[in-house]
C-alpha cells in the first residue's frame, strides 16, 4: 500500500507561521512523489500539481482572521473550521493524517507552540491584554483535549522547548514525541542586491546607513520597545525598520533621539526583500517556540541578534551567525555596534547566516515527516493484519 499524507490547516498559504509551514510541507511532499492532500477551508496560494485539495467550510474564507477585528474573526473561524475538518477527515482514513492543531483527531499533531506556555510568559511579563481576548478560552479548551487528553498518537514538537513542555505541562510521554523544526524555503529567501536598494529608496533610508530589522505582529511580546532602546544608544547613521501589525503609536514615542531614523513598515508580504535592505535583525523576545522569521532572516545572509528563547538557541550561535542578546537596550546596543563596526565580522557574521540556514531546507524536513508517516502507516497496517488474523 502505497503511503498517503492528509494535512489539515485552516489556511494554505504564506501569510502566516503555521500556514507557510503546511504549504511548503505540501509543496515538498510533492516533489517526494508522495500522494498527499490538504484539507482546508481557505487557499491562499495554489498548491502544487502533486497536492489535491480538500476544501471544507468555504465559506470561512471571507471572514477576516489578520487585521484589527482578527480576534473576531479567529473565534468564528477556527471552531467552525475545527469541526467541519475532524468530519471531513472521514474521506481521508487511508492517510496518515498530520494536524496543525485544526482537527480533533488525527494521527500527528505539530505543536507549533504550547498556549499554556505562552500564557505563563505573559503572566510574568504582567502582560493582562490576552484576558480580552476570546480566542485564548477556545486555543485553551482545544489544546487541553488534543495534548491534555493524548488524542493524538505522536506529537511533533518543532523544538526541543516545545517537547519539554508537552512534557511538563501535559505529561505528553517523551516516546510520543517527535522534534522536526521547521523549515525555510531557501530560494525564496535569499539575499537580493537589487532588493536593498528598492527598499531603502521606499522609506527614504541612506545607502550608506546600518539598518535593523525587526518584524513581528505582537511589538510586546517580541520585545519591540527593547529594540527602540537600543537604536536610541545608537550612532546617527543606524536606523530601525519594523515589519508588522500592531499598533505604532505608542512606540514612536519611545523613540526619544532617533525618531527620524525609525521607520515602520506595517504588514508586509515581500519579506525577502525587507531582509536584504537589512544589515542585521534583532528580536528581543520574550517567548517563542521556533522562530521563523529568524530563520528567514538568516536564509538571507542576516546575521540574528535575538534573546535565546523556545527554539531559537538551537540554531544562534555567538560569533558565527549572529549574537544572543538580553532584554536590555543597553546590551542589545553594545553587541549590535561592535558586530557592525567592523565590516569583516559582518562579512563572517553573513556567510555565517546563510551556512545555518542551508540545514534548513523543507525537503530535508519534509522527508523527517515523511519517514514518520511511514513508520505509522506500517504499523496501521500491521494492527489491521493481526485484527484480521484474530
Amino acid at each position: 500500500m502505497s503511503l498517503k499524507i492528509a494535512q489539515v490547516v485552516a489556511e494554505l498559504s504564506n501569510a502566516g507561521g503555521i500556514e507557510t509551514v503546511a504549504f511548503e510541507l505540501a509543496r515538498a511532499f510533492s516533489r517526494a512523489g508522495v500522494d498527499n492532500a490538504v484539507v482546508t477551508a481557505t487557499v491562499g496560494r495554489a498548491a502544487d500539481p502533486g497536492t489535491s485539495i480538500d476544501r471544507v467550510a468555504p465559506w470561512l474564507s471571507s471572514i477576516p482572521t489578520r487585521g484589527p477585528l482578527r480576534y473576531l474573526g479567529r473565534i468564528v473561524v477556527f471552531p467552525v473550521f475545527t469541526l467541519a475538518a475532524t468530519l471531513a477527515l472521514r474521506r481521508h482514513r487511508s492517510a496518515v493524517v498530520i494536524s496543525h492543531g485544526d482537527s480533533l483527531t488525527g494521527d500527528v499533531l505539530v505543536v507549533h507552540a504550547v498556549n499554556a506556555q505562552n500564557l505563563i510568559e505573559k503572566r510574568r511579563a504582567r502582560s493582562w491584554l490576552w484576558t480580552f481576548n476570546p480566542m485564548h478560552l477556545w486555543v485553551g479548551l482545544r489544546e487541553r483535549w488534543m495534548i491534555g487528553g493524548l488524542r493524538y498518537g505522536t506529537y511533533v514538537a518543532v523544538s526541543p522547548r516545545v517537547a519539554t513542555e508537552l512534557t511538563e505541562l501535559y505529561a505528553v510521554p517523551p516516546a510520543r514525541i517527535r522534534v522536526i523544526p521547521n523549515g525555510i524555503d531557501l530560494e525564496r529567501f535569499t539575499f537580493t542586491a537589487a532588493a536593498r536598494t528598492t527598499i531603502r529608496r521606499e522609506f527614504g533610508i541612506p545607502e550608506t546607513a546600518k539598518v535593523l530589522l525587526f518584524a513581528g505582529h505582537e511589538f510586546g511580546r517580541k520585545g519591540l520597545a527593547h529594540a527602540i532602546g537600543a537604536l536610541d544608544r545608537l550612532g546617527d547613521d543606524v536606523w530601525l525598520l519594523v515589519a508588522g501589525s500592531d499598533n505604532s503609536a505608542s512606540y514612536r514615542k519611545l523613540a526619544t533621539r532617533s525618531a527620524a531614523r525609525l521607520v515602520f513598515a506595517g504588514a508586509r508580504s515581500d519579506m525577502p526583500a525587507l531582509y536584504s535592505a537589512a544589515d542585521a535583525f534583532v528580536l528581543p523576545t520574550t517567548y517563542e517556540t521556533f522562530s521563523l522569521v529568524c530563520m528567514e532572516a538568516m536564509a538571507c545572509s542576516l546575521p540574528v541578534f535575538a534573546t535565546p528563547v523556545g527554539g531559537i538557541e538551537n540554531y544562534l550561535v555567538d560569533g558565527k551567525n549572529g549574537h544572543t542578546i538580553e532584554m536590555r537596550a543597553d546590551d542589545i546596543a553594545a553587541k549590535i555596534d561592535a558586530a557592525l563596526s567592523e565590516p569583516r565580522v559582518t562579512a563572517e557574521l553573513r556567510k555565517g547566516a546563510r551556512a545555518t540556514a542551508l540545514d534548513y531546507g523543507w525537503d530535508r524536513v519534509a522527508a523527517q515527516y515523511v519517514g514518520l508517516a511511514g513508520e505509522i502507516a506500517a504499523s496501521k497496517s500491521a494492527a489491521q493484519i493481526r485484527q484480521t488474523s484474530d
